[in-house]
């Protein structure tokens, strides 16, 4: 399931995250598997033409993180749209979707890999 930020307290959440770059897409994703869910927002500057233009590449957007669901770790993401992203092609936002997604995955994984492992001593 993918719900939206809307308050100001999610978005404090991307503070200081590394930023993921492909294509006209930026992505700052913050992986929680305490969660259960993928949290979105999408950010369109005004410079990248009108209301509508810019409705439309959220939702195409969206729609497009929906399809992916199954890939995404849970946890929170800000995708932000360059200005040429307005004119790209539904098949061009799928595919920096899906690199960006896969280095989230990398990244996830790594930090799994190498997290401390606790072992549990006989109790006293």
């Amino acid at each position: 399931m993918i719900s939206r930020i809307t308050k100001r307290a999610g978005f404090a959440r991307f503070r200081g995250v590394r930023t993921l770059r492909h294509g006209s897409l930026t992505l700052r994703a913050v992986p929680d598997p305490v969660v259960g869910a993928v949290h979105l927002a999408i950010a369109t500057p005004k410079r990248s033409g009108s209301a509508v233009a810019r409705n439309r590449v959220r939702r195409q957007v969206r729609a497009a993180m929906r399809a992916r669901a199954d890939r995404v770790p849970f946890g929170w993401y800000l995708v932000s749209l360059q200005g040429a992203a307005v004119d790209t092609d539904w098949g061009q936002l799928g595919i920096s979707l899906d690199a960006l997604v896969d280095q989230v995955r990398a990244q996830t994984a790594d930090v799994v890999q190498s997290a401390p492992t606790l072992t549990m001593r006989a109790g006293r």
